[in-house]
């Protein structure tokens, strides 16, 4: 899906999700999600904050998940 193209938020507008952004999506969502959500949605949708969210994408990082490389 990421293909070089800008990826926004499809929920708040927010534009050009990161890398981590788009592999967070991919890994708590689904691997063919198309509608994808920037960092701020995303922790609204699981009820956390958002530096629990990038707590988590440091610890997929270290156990070398691909998505996330």
């Amino acid at each position: 899906m990421s293909g070089g193209k800008q990826i926004d938020c499809a929920y708040c507008g927010n534009e050009k999700l990161s890398k981590n952004d788009i592999g967070l999506n991919k890994k708590l969502i689904h691997p063919q999600i198309e509608r994808m959500m920037c960092l701020t949605c995303m922790a609204e949708y699981f009820e956390t904050t958002e530096e629990d969210m990038k707590e988590l994408i440091e610890r997929f990082k270290r156990q070398g998940c691909a998505l996330f490389l």
